[in-house]
């Protein structure tokens, strides 16, 4: 009892500082070029020190058993979340190499290790401890409750009708890097995977399409992408559940 508790406990906490740490370091006079990566940088800073004096979780960076199974774990991320973003790669490709768009890169892998170090790495591991025998359920609370981190740090931002579908997207995909996670005992993969999926956000960063105007969308239009984002969601569930079933090892903290 005392270990779900604790699990409880440090599941809560996480997703409760989370979104108060972005909030408090966006206040920082950090220049608006960079603004983004040190928030991420800091909170990522905190979380491991944290981690290391506190929750104390056991984080299962890379194991190199297997590695060819461990590949093609990477299919369904690979299929639902990189190839309808074929055109922001080709955008990319296209793009100027400058200084500005390799530190727009780099934002987009501090965000995927960042946000997989707390979500996946932390917060799974606990809810397991919560739920040691419902796996799915785990995952997909795990999932829920970074979809709905989106909603807390981006609402004073951005307008609800670009960040609710948001909320639901990242809710898809965290079931995706759960999965992944799960699957291969290594964190670097779904890191790179979430990396990957952001190279929107490094095009959208690149050719100034990322302010508040310009990112928001009709309330009908984000009602109908909402929706479609939960029936994924489902899907997902579905995929992941197949994915994990022959996963009986939990992970240790």
């Amino acid at each position: 009892m005392s270990s779900t508790k604790r699990g409880w406990g440090a599941a809560i906490s996480i997703f409760i500082l989370v979104p108060i740490l972005f909030k408090l370091i966006a206040w920082l006079p950090v220049p608006t070029l960079y603004s983004g990566l040190v928030q991420d940088l800091l909170v990522l800073l905190i979380f491991l020190l944290l981690n290391h004096f506190w929750f104390k979780i056991s984080i299962q960076w890379w194991q190199s058993q297997s590695l060819v199974r461990q590949c093609l774990q990477l299919i369904p991320g690979i299929i639902i979340l990189l190839l309808p973003m074929t055109s922001n790669f080709i955008k990319l490709c296209h793009l100027a190499w400058t200084p500005t768009l390799i530190l727009y890169i780099g934002y987009a892998l501090v965000i995927g290790i960042t946000e997989e170090y707390i979500y996946r790495g932390m917060l799974l591991p606990l809810l397991r401890q919560c739920f040691p025998h419902r796996l799915m359920l785990a995952i997909c609370i795990d999932s829920l409750l970074f979809g709905l981190t989106h909603l807390l740090i981006n609402s004073s931002q951005l307008t609800l009708s670009y960040v609710i579908p948001q909320v639901f997207y990242a809710a898809a995909g965290g079931l995706i890097f759960c999965g992944l996670y799960l699957r291969t005992n290594n964190l670097v993969w779904p890191i790179f995977l979430h990396a990957l999926s952001d190279v929107s956000v490094v095009v959208s960063l690149a050719t100034h399409t990322h302010t508040a105007a310009k990112l928001s969308i009709p309330v009908a239009y984000a009602i109908g992408i909402s929706v479609l984002y939960l029936v994924l969601f489902i899907i997902i569930a579905f995929i992941v559940r197949w994915q994990v079933r022959p996963q009986k090892r939990l992970l240790s903290r």
